[in-house]
């Protein structure tokens, strides 16, 4: 009797300490967010065998949660995050090809970059520079591929993501929304069906 009384008063503080200190507090995510616009990005990818990072830079489009990534430099190439898949397309192709068309990772980079993030999805912790977060992926099959990942907002208009996988190569993503307004010929950037 006096264990289960001494158990109880242990949780009631527990509880106590995480309403007092918002342990169970969700992060606010909604200034990230990019319903639709376009812009440019950068990115530059660190693997720890090579001294020097291999960059590229390109344009992009997000409608909603698909998003169109355009790399220009140095190779052409073509990337659809859709729902039911990632699409890629080289300046050789004619049509896209699947790279994969697992639902968990495709919604997940693609809510990453569209700035829809969940918190259901990942362990988050605020960082000490304004405006920025370190997400550590909970679902099993992405945990396996990305250790965390550094999220930062700039203003309204620049975001900066840095993936790091589980061999510590980190992938430093910088994206500037140049616009929030969409084109037809943008639209139809985002389908699969070009």
């Amino acid at each position: 009797m006096l264990s289960k009384i001494c158990c109880t008063i242990w949780l009631v503080a527990v509880l106590f300490v995480c309403l007092a200190t918002n342990c169970f507090a969700q992060s606010d995510f909604s200034e990230f967010e990019v319903k639709q616009g376009k812009g440019e990005f950068s990115q530059a990818k660190h693997f720890t065998f090579l001294k020097r990072a291999i960059k590229s830079q390109g344009e992009f489009v997000i409608f909603e949660r698909q998003v169109y990534w355009h790399t220009i430099l140095p190779v052409k190439s073509e990337l659809l995050l859709l729902t039911s898949g990632i699409y890629r397309r080289t300046d050789t192709d004619q049509d896209y090809q699947v790279l994969t068309q697992d639902k968990q990772i495709n919604q997940l980079l693609a809510n990453l970059l569209s700035g829809q993030i969940k918190n259901s999805d990942w362990q988050i912790t605020t960082e000490d520079r304004t405006g920025c977060y370190q997400l550590v992926p909970t679902l099993i099959e992405v945990a396996k591929m990305f250790k965390q990942v550094k999220l930062c907002r700039e203003g309204d208009s620049q975001r900066e993501i840095v993936i790091t996988d589980q061999q510590n190569n980190h992938t430093n993503i910088i994206m500037k929304i140049t616009t929030k307004e969409l084109s037809q010929g943008d639209m139809e950037a985002i389908k699969l069906t070009h």
